[in-house]
């Protein structure tokens, strides 16, 4: 490439103003040094929005799913068996619950 034509110049402008640097460049026999373009990482939207509330589930968590209700023959039994308590005149229960809610060492 040794000449410009008019119409090199006109074509270079409408491409961008770099186009017409490195036009010029290439004609005067130079390197045309490209500047390596910016890569931008994409700002990722974070649906996670953490606002600490006290005593809240913690952030990405959820509540466990509730207990399915218990079939009907079982809680037939168990009112038939509290029936027969109350008709004792609610004798002392030999059972061991290790539920700490009904007996104060249940949960050792």
């Amino acid at each position: 490439m040794t000449e410009l034509t008019p119409e090199d110049i006109a074509a270079a402008r409408a491409e961008g103003e770099g186009e017409v640097v490195a036009l010029l460049l290439l004609a005067a026999g130079l390197p045309v040094n490209v500047p390596k373009q910016r890569v931008s990482k994409p700002a990722v939207p974070s649906d996670n929005v953490h606002i600490s509330h006290p005593g809240a589930w913690p952030t990405g968590t959820s509540r466990p799913a509730p207990v399915p209700a218990p079939p009907g023959p079982q809680i037939e039994a168990a009112l038939a068996d509290y029936r027969r308590w109350l008709v004792a005149d609610r004798p002392h229960a030999s059972t061991n619950c290790p539920c700490p809610g009904c007996t104060p060492e249940g949960s050792r």
